[in-house]
């Protein structure tokens, strides 16, 4: 059984969610309820829960000024919000767990299957700092990428990585400077999180960061070099690619 707190400032949304974690997610436990930053505080700090679920628009403040308030994070945490896109991205990236309102049941218990009873507070702290960065600096092209691996988490800055291979189910990033990194995620969601970043899908298994292409090649088949020497297919269907890319070289 895992102790909860909901902190929005609206209550309906909270009374929804409550009344959803007691017909859905009958492990977690509702110990109190707060509708703003100051009370959010307040009732974490009074009741040490295991797992925040945390509003990120309140009338006093936001859910980052309630978090650096805490130092470390000792608590899981999920994210309520309403649907803005770069917020949602942010998340992504972050690896950070979040609900949109209105919840979905489905949603909801998919969140709380994640929710382990073991606290790293080390990969807390890292995708929240991440997700400060991300949100702050959410207009920029050059993002925070948390990387969760069996061993760990990885935060890689995107300008680094100079491009993405599919291995059946899993990607490997490969990097400027750093060791190959291979997560259990497929490259059809890093071709989405990463494509405002410069990065192009230009095969069914290669995703390439334009920054360090070196060659364009039409013959004897569509090919790019990148900086690792890596030469990466260009798949016939996307070879109007190459005239993009070598119209901005």
């Amino acid at each position: 059984m895992l102790n909860a707190v909901v902190i929005d400032d609206e209550s309906k949304v909270r009374e929804t969610l409550k009344q959803m974690l007691s017909i859905y997610c009958p492990n977690i436990n509702v110990i109190g309820e707060a509708d703003g930053v100051e009370s959010g505080h307040r009732i974490i700090t009074t009741q040490n829960p295991d797992v925040v679920f945390l509003d990120m628009q309140m009338n006093d403040g936001n859910g980052f000024d309630l978090l650096n308030k805490f130092s470390p994070i000792n608590f899981q945490l999920i994210i309520v919000t309403a649907y803005q896109e770069y917020a949602i991205k942010a998340f992504k990236f972050s690896a950070v767990d979040y609900l949109l309102k209105p919840i979905d049941p489905s949603d909801l218990i998919s969140a709380i299957e994640k929710i382990s009873a073991s606290y790293n507070q080390t990969e807390t702290k890292s995708k929240f700092d991440a997700l400060l960065s991300n949100s702050i600096n959410h207009e920029s092209t050059s993002k925070k990428l948390v990387l969760k691996t069996i061993n760990g988490i990885h935060v890689v800055d995107t300008d680094t990585i100079i491009r993405c291979e599919s291995h059946n189910n899993t990607t490997e990033f490969i990097f400027k400077d750093n060791a190959p990194v291979r997560v259990s995620r497929t490259l059809k969601e890093f071709e989405d999180l990463l494509a405002d970043c410069g990065f192009i899908r230009c095969h069914q298994s290669h995703l390439v960061n334009q920054k360090y292409i070196v060659k364009v090649m039409r013959f004897p088949t569509p090919t790019i070099r990148m900086t690792d020497n890596s030469e990466i297919p260009v798949a016939i269907r996307k070879k109007d690619l190459l005239k993009g890319i070598e119209e901005k070289r």
